[in-house]
């Protein structure tokens, strides 16, 4: 046997050794790594689990907001309506308002009028009737106004 000869027996010696142990390493290392996914495993079971209810807690309050959200915008609609409503009918007591002023100021007015008139009329009459009793017949020195007596005929023709 040659010294070379050795030298290779005793490299692939060393080698098997390596692998071996390098082997022996990944049983290892796997062993480990399946520990490790069983566990993952587990605690993904376990999260599905407790996951389970709270999506099923989820779905059920996404349901409830959606009926709220739902009856919100119907209650809205109905405000809007509301709203609308008394808008409308309080343009209309406005309008009615206004006409009723406008109404009720001419018809004041239309009566001021007459009253100032009857009252005009009624001291007419008075310092007419007060003045006739203060005048005698016998006593000419009053004269009387008449507007016939101040126009003449050129008043007439013109």
């Amino acid at each position: 046997m040659q010294p070379l000869d050795s030298i290779l027996i005793i490299a692939e010696i060393i080698l098997f050794v390596i692998l071996s142990i390098l082997g022996i390493y990944l049983i290892v290392s796997v062993k480990k790594l399946t520990r490790s996914v069983e566990s993952i495993e587990k605690n993904v079971e376990e999260l599905q689990k407790n996951a389970a209810p709270v999506l099923e807690n989820a779905v059920i309050v996404s349901g409830n907001v959606k009926e709220i959200t739902d009856s919100l915008k119907g209650q809205v609609g109905k405000i809007n309506e509301i709203i609308e409503t008394v808008k409308d009918t309080t343009d209309s007591i406005i309008t009615f308002e206004q006409k009723t002023q406008k109404k009720f100021e001419y018809q004041l007015d239309e009566t001021f009028n007459f009253v100032s008139a009857i009252i005009k009329g009624v001291k007419t009459f008075w310092s007419a009737l007060a003045g006739s009793s203060k005048r005698l017949p016998r006593n000419n020195h009053y004269k009387s106004y008449s507007p016939i007596a101040d126009t003449s005929e050129e008043d007439f023709t013109s």
